[in-house]
Parts: C-alpha cells; structure tokens; sequence
C-alpha cells in the first residue's frame, strides 16, 4: 500500500508543476459536472487474521459549484478472506466465515475551500452503504453445524449503512481532472469486519458540461 500512496503522491506531486495557475481550469471545475473512474486500496482489519488490504475499483459522479458540491460513487472491491466469528454453540467457540467481495454506494457533500489554480483540494461528510458479496460458514472442528440462528446473525452482518468521512485533491487540466482522495468509515460491531474502513482511491474525472441552466 506504501508503494501505491508514493506512485499517486508522485503522479500528483508532477501534475501540480505543470498545472497552468489561471482562470481557465476554473471554468473547467466551477458548475461543472464530472464523470469519474478509479482504483484503489481498502485497507481493513480481519477479525483473527490481522490487517489487510484489497483492489477496489469504480466509478464516480461529482456536481461542482464554486465552494461545494455533491458527490455519489459506486464500487467494488475484490478479495476473499477468512474471518473468525464467535459462535457459543461451537466446541471452540468460533467459527470460520469466509466472505468475498464487497459492494459500496457512496452519498457526500463536498467543500472547496480554496482553489490554486487548477488544483482543488475538498472535504466531505457523507453516507455509505456496504454489502459482502457472500459469506460462507465453516463447519467446527468436531463438525457441528452451525445454528440457524448463527447463519441468520453472520446474513445480518454482511451489510452495513454508515456515515463517513473523506478528503482530497482534484488537479483540473482543459476538460480533464485527476485525482487522488481518502475515505474513513468508522468501526462497527454489528458488521463482519469490526474495524475502521480505509479507502484510499485516485483516477481521472472528465467535464461533462455545465450543472447550471444556461438560459
């Protein structure tokens, strides 16, 4: 993950050499509307497995005015991992689920504080809902089988809703961003991955057209 921050803080650090500080990429960020694609880290703790990281890929839809905007993002990231549930019927007291895959639709307010020319750094609060593609229990080792109460509790979990919190920095160039950004999602008991969510995500926003009437 190291790795990856350094190749986009390099790709950004580039980008804000070359970025023209003038009126131009303004007109190309103020009321605008942008399409976006990315990739990225989740970065994760697995209960019983310690921490983790996985690709995460999608889209993004972003509205500009001067100083905020609204921003909604779909992705998925791709991972299998074993997880480690606790289950009082087991003979060792937990069981191994294994879950794959996870969905996210992302609502968010932005702000933008200040522009440096062509480079826009924001914040935002928002709201997001996570759902596991799957989550299979394991028998125990003395195979005894799960309850139908523990698989209905491991179905309950395999989704969350929650607010978040993210930040970061859009460098605008004529019609074409680039950007790099972070997303915190809070710890959660009632989910399969109890941990703090970390989203760390870059990519490239195209201008659409104006978000205004133009009448």
């Amino acid at each position: 993950m190291q790795k990856l921050r350094a190749v986009a803080v390099a790709l950004v650090a580039t980008i804000v050499v070359s970025a023209s500080a003038n009126a131009q990429e303004m007109k190309n960020f103020d009321n605008s509307w942008f399409w976006g694609f990315k990739s990225g880290i989740n970065t994760f703790s697995v209960p019983g497995h310690g921490n983790t990281s996985t690709v995460d890929l999608g889209v993004d839809w972003v509205i500009t005015r001067t100083r905020g905007g609204l921003y909604v993002s779909a992705n998925q990231s791709v991972f299998e991992r074993d997880l480690e549930f606790f289950d009082a019927t087991s003979t060792t007291g937990q069981r191994t689920v294994r879950v794959n895959d996870m969905r996210r639709i992302t609502l968010a307010a932005l702000g933008f504080p200040k522009h440096f020319g062509g480079i826009t750094p924001y914040a935002g609060l928002g709201f997001m809902i996570a759902v596991l593609g799957d989550a299979r229990v394991f028998v125990d080792s003395a195979n005894t089988f799960p309850t139908n109460a523990f698989l209905d509790e491991v179905e309950n979990e395999r989704s969350r809703s929650t607010a978040i919190g993210m930040a970061g920095v859009q460098i605008q160039t004529k019609r074409a961003a680039i950007f790099a950004q972070e997303t915190l999602v809070p710890s959660n008991n009632t989910f399969l991955f109890r941990s703090v969510l970390n989203f760390f995500e870059f990519g490239i926003r195209i201008n659409f057209g104006s978000s205004i009437d133009q009448d």
